[in-house]
């Protein structure tokens, strides 16, 4: 059997393996041991392990289609993965969770698009910190004032 399309073909086997890890974990594979505590419940009254196993099994199955896709039709040959974008967004992401409690959320807003632009393939101050600045307002604006979640917003505020 031949591959024919290369990325649908490796995002399909993408699909199924983390649906399938879904799946596991869930609880949703008998005989196969999951995390303790997870129950399935039914329909009627789901269990903690009735989402992830019904997402799970949906990814697992959307991978399926996408594998057989890439098997049976024709598609261009993959571009060449380009590590900076991928590389600066990933890690402004994780700066982020670390930055959030220590910092409070205004400077972990600020770094993570800050980082996150270096990833890009131009990059001006001025237009960074002034979209900086909106999104830390904004963040502010909607999680603490507007949901009032308790968000640390400066390192030295409780």
């Amino acid at each position: 059997m031949r591959i024919k399309d290369k990325k649908d073909f490796n995002a399909g086997l993408m699909f199924i393996s983390f649906g399938a890890l879904f799946l596991i974990i869930a609880g949703g594979v008998p005989g196969i041991a999951s995390l303790p505590g997870y129950s399935m419940g039914s329909a009627v009254r789901m269990g903690p392990a009735y989402f992830p196993t019904v997402l799970g099994g949906m990814l697992a199955a959307l991978g399926l289609i996408i594998l057989i896709r890439g098997l049976t039709i024709e598609g261009p040959p993959p571009n060449i993965t380009h590590w900076r974008p991928l590389l600066f967004i990933l890690s402004s992401v994780i700066l982020f969770g670390f930055l959030v409690q220590p910092a409070g959320i205004i400077i972990a807003s600020v770094v993570c698009v800050l980082v996150c632009a270096f990833g890009g393939h131009e990059f001006y101050w001025k237009e960074q910190l002034l979209e900086a600045a909106i999104l830390a307002a904004s963040v502010v604006a909607i999680f603490s004032y507007g949901l009032g979640l308790p968000f640390k917003l400066w390192p030295w505020s409780f």
